[in-house]
């Protein structure tokens, strides 16, 4: 039996992701928002870094797509002054709002998603990709939308890929 490699599956859940926006509610109708997060994980420590979502309406009232882009300043713990330990994550998730309606601005939503994890680590000043890791996500978290912009904080858990536990805060705008 094949196996099936891990940028198969990334290849194949873009396509899917990709046909499912070019074919279904117009762009005009579905809301994108941008902003930006700080990440603290277990591993990693700190990282900063792009984030954007957008609604998706034809599959539910709730649903939304959310890209980021962490770049992490772990403590390599090397001693080389001629560089440090990289690393950074691409993570694609789809979310969904849980619904209470006695609370208001303070919306909690889960979900799931992929991540794909790098690490580059200097040898003699040059730096030299070791590994690539792809994984996939379990995030819970809040948002507080406000007028003009809507923070928000989550916890995100990898299966695969990174292997760590990550607290994100940040505010998207629309």
């Amino acid at each position: 039996m094949r196996g099936t490699r891990p940028e198969s599956l990334g290849v194949l859940f873009g396509a899917v992701l990709y046909s499912a926006v070019l074919f279904g509610t117009p762009l005009a109708a579905q809301e994108v928002k941008a902003g930006g997060q700080i990440t603290f994980g277990d591993d990693a420590d700190f990282g900063i870094g792009p984030r954007a979502q957008m609604s998706l309406p034809w599959i539910g009232r709730g649903i939304r797509v959310a890209a980021s882009f962490d770049y992490f300043f772990p403590d390599s713990g090397l001693g080389d002054p001629g560089g440090d330990y990289d690393y950074r994550e691409l993570n694609l998730n789809v979310l969904g709002d849980l619904s209470f309606p006695d609370v208001t601005n303070l919306v909690p939503y889960i979900g799931g998603g992929m991540n794909l994890a790098w690490e580059s680590v200097p040898a003699d000043g040059v730096e030299v990709t070791a590994e690539r890791l792809f994984g996939m996500n379990l995030v819970a978290g809040f948002r507080f939308p406000l007028v003009g912009f809507t923070p928000f904080v989550e916890a995100r858990y990898e299966l695969e890929g990174g292997r760590q536990l990550l607290v994100a805060g940040g505010i998207l705008l629309p």
